[in-house]
Parts: C-alpha cells; structure tokens; sequence
C-alpha cells in the first residue's frame, strides 16, 4: 500500500509545516522530520524522520534517505 496523505495531514501551523520533494507535509523539530499519514510509509525523507501512521496507529523511523521506514517496536 502507498503512503497517503489526507487534508488533515496537510495542516500546518505558522512556518513549522513545509513539502518535501515527494509533496508530503512534515514538521521539523531540530533536524527531525515529524510525519502524518495513512499506511506504511515508502517515500524518500530524511535519516531519522518519524512517521506516524494514523490509519494503523503505528510509527515507523526512516533508515536510509531513499525511503526504507522500519516499525518502531511493538505496536500491540
């Protein structure tokens, strides 16, 4: 499943949301990138950045820049 993204995913709140190449919105905190959105992810973002799927209600870390995402822990 691709990684979607809906219009509350989109939001921003003052300069704290910007676009990554892929079109997708993320906060940064420092040099984390903090993302939202429905299934597992699988686009490129920085090492580091965090993805929450709110669909499944689980959180992935991004690995490698080119878009390898692994689960963060257990989600049960």
């Amino acid at each position: 499943m691709a990684t979607s993204q809906t219009a509350a995913d989109k939001k921003k709140v003052g300069m704290l949301g910007e676009r990554d190449a892929g079109g997708f919105v993320y906060t940064s905190i420092g040099s984390c990138d903090f993302y939202t959105g429905e299934g597992e992810p699988n686009h490129a973002a920085r090492k580091g950045s965090i993805f929450i799927d709110v669909e499944g209600a689980e959180a992935y870390i991004c690995t490698v820049a080119s878009g390898t995402w692994v689960l963060i822990g257990s989600q049960s």
